[in-house]
């Protein structure tokens, strides 16, 4: 009797996209390769590509992934689980991409979004996980009402933790390349290319490691391998691509054997997919939302070194093109300024605006940039400030809440009909600003505060607004958070979003202790992206959130401010701040978020409410999306 692999991996090629977008052949031959990569080392290979099928749809890939993790699960523990896409991808935020299924332009929930797969795959027990994405993250306004989907199904297993490999072409923001057919060879992707140099062995010896003498590739010099190898075998074609490897295998860390015997082994001729010798043109596509073609001259292939082993998967010739006729595909140096720009007007038109430090109720609403025509509350009575601007005072009156907890949902309704929400909390002032018909910012800032203070939020949301936020900064802006928590509360928001891309949930949990702790409510989508269990009780939500363990700083911020990594306790029934999301990502974490049995309503108007979701940063509803928002935050309708 055969014994079930433990191992699963599923690969995805979306080559034929609707919505105007290029074909990409090389994807089929990038989720071809890697399938037979996968097939001879052992694991349970589901390919799935629109070459063989009509589609490939949510519908689609919930089914099949589903039936073959249910088959291993049903047999034995699920060890690994690889997914890989190759085709057109996107990105709205740093640390939030996706990829593009068939019928994305008329649904935009066909599509699988990183974060909330990754976030659904703790319900069905892999002990790893590895996204490998061969696509763009190019920020688009052709991709900017994308939702994306979690593609499973939530079960009614308990949640587990498990370790995380993520190895993406690009970063936020870059395009990945296909280099198109030519005579004999197919199309082929420049990223799943590089990464099966080092999957079949084929790396220097400095990227192998050692293990009971062996030589593995691990998923830490993989990570090395593609860091140092794409952007060199890119610019051999007059690109430029940096990949985004995160490892984070730390128990069995190992892609591939090769055992020391394998030495004098040669891989048969008949199997390269070489290259012809003589003067070539390729044509290269970008794996994105735009199409630009670039004729490359490539010469004869560069003599490489023969394999001391067998290849599993024929290996594909990266040309050298001709020297003196490399055009750039990309002027990064117009789209850099193009984003400063942004960032620029952004931060003039917040700086200018007119904001109050105080309000009598101790709480209340400032709007910039547009006419109101509406504002209700859920909780208390909001009312105009007499005089030119649009100031609203929000009267939270008595809660059951202490009164520093009390808040409200408050959905301002714009003279164009949009709904804006915002979660106005006591003692604080939400500034929100009108820049444009996309984008919309809020800030909270305390009474009486300096406006000096909240400069470097101001900063920070200028820059996620322009695309210029690195992840970098974003983990600094958690310490920032933690430092000055009494003081800047939407931070934290953004900090989450960054945590839920690469699964950090004690940093989550973490950060939902610290509001806790300094007794002030915790924005919703901290605990939406696991910061804790919600409950719901008198139209109010609550969290119970774990405690936390000591865990090492990660940068040099950190490192110098201990609250940013030290152990937190736990928190029973913590009030939550807001009904509605904050900030639009996180509405991909509803149907994800751990609830219990008396939030389940709660629950089924927020994914009921996700489909009237407008463009921006933050939350913002069409009108059609009325009803939907005012029943989610519990407001009456007139």
């Amino acid at each position: 009797m055969s014994t079930v692999s433990n191992r699963i991996f599923v690969s995805i090629g979306v080559s034929k996209p609707h919505g105007g977008l290029a074909a990409l052949p090389g994807a089929i031959t990038a989720a071809e390769r890697m399938a037979l990569w996968a097939k001879a080392q052992g694991y349970i290979t589901l390919l799935l590509h629109d070459e063989n099928l009509p589609e490939i749809t949510v519908e689609l890939l919930r089914k099949e992934i589903t039936k073959v993790i249910e088959d291993v699960t049903g047999q034995t523990e699920l060890k690994r689980l690889v997914i890989f896409f190759a085709g057109h991808g996107g990105s709205q935020q740093v640390g939030d991409q996706f990829w593009l299924l068939t019928n994305w332009d008329t649904d935009w929930n066909e599509a699988i979004r990183i974060s909330s797969l990754q976030r659904i795959l703790e319900y069905y027990g892999p002990k790893q996980v590895a996204v490998i994405g061969d696509a763009c993250q190019e920020y688009s306004s052709r991709f900017i009402d994308v939702l994306g989907s979690a593609i499973l199904k939530k079960n009614d297993e308990e949640p587990h933790r498990y370790e995380l490999d993520q190895f993406l072409a690009v970063g936020f923001g870059k395009q990945a390349y296909m280099i198109k057919a030519k005579d004999e060879n197919k199309a082929f992707c420049l990223f799943t290319e590089v990464l099966l140099d080092a999957l079949e062995g084929d790396a220097s010896d400095n990227y192998f490691e050692k293990l009971n003498g062996n030589k593995v590739i691990t998923s830490q010099s993989l990570a090395s391998y593609l860091d140092n190898n794409v952007p060199m075998e890119a610019a051999r074609y007059g690109l430029h691509m940096d990949p985004c490897p995160k490892p984070g295998f730390y128990t069995d860390r190992t892609y591939l054997t090769l055992p020391e015997l394998s030495a004098g082994l040669t891989i048969p001729s008949a199997t390269v997919m070489a290259a012809s010798t003589s003067i070539e043109s390729f044509e290269i596509e970008m794996l994105g939302a735009s199409r630009e073609k670039s004729a490359r001259s490539a010469i004869s292939k560069p003599k490489k070194k023969a394999p001391d082993h067998v290849r599993s998967v024929a290996r594909i010739a990266l040309e050298k093109p001709k020297p003196g006729n490399v055009p750039s595909v990309i002027n990064s140096v117009e789209l850099d300024q193009a984003r400063e720009n942004r960032r620029q007007a952004f931060m003039d038109k917040v700086d200018k605006a007119m904001v109050r430090d105080h309000f009598e109720t101790a709480c209340g609403i400032c709007v910039n940039g547009a006419d109101v025509d509406a504002v209700h509350a859920s909780f208390g009575v909001p009312s105009r400030v007499s005089g030119p601007y649009n100031w609203f005072r929000i009267d939270l009156g008595a809660t059951s809440d202490s009164e520093n907890l009390a808040w409200s949902d408050v959905l301002v309704t714009l003279a164009d009909g949009r709904m804006v929400t915002v979660c106005a909390i006591k003692n604080f002032i939400a500034e929100l600003y009108i820049l444009d018909d996309t984008s919309i910012s809020l800030i909270h800032h305390p009474l009486g505060a300096d406006p000096g203070e909240s400069y470097m939020v101001i900063d920070l949301l200028a820059r996620l607004h322009s695309k210029l936020l690195t992840m970098q900064e974003i983990i600094d802006s958690a310490a920032m958070l933690r430092y000055n928590k009494h003081r800047i509360i939407t931070v934290g928001c953004i900090a989450a979003q960054f945590y839920d891309a690469i699964r950090d949930v004690d940093s989550l949990r973490s950060m939902a202790a610290f509001y806790a702790m300094h007794k002030q409510p915790i924005p919703l989508d901290i605990i939406l992206y696991g910061g804790g269990t919600i409950s719901e009780h008198s139209g109010r939500l609550y969290a119970d959130i774990p405690a936390v363990a000591e865990r090492e700083a990660r940068t040099s911020r950190e490192a110098s401010r201990r609250f940013t990594f030290m152990e937190t306790p736990a928190f029973k029934a913590h009030p939550i701040a807001g009904r509605i999301p904050w900030m639009r990502q996180a509405w991909g974490a509803v149907e994800t978020a751990r609830c219990d049995n008396s939030a389940s309503r709660w629950q089924q108007r927020a994914s009921a409410a996700m489909r009237y979701l407008a463009s921006g940063v933050f939350t913002v509803a069409v009108p059609e999306g009325r009803d939907a928002m005012y029943e989610l935050a519990g407001i009456g309708m007139d």
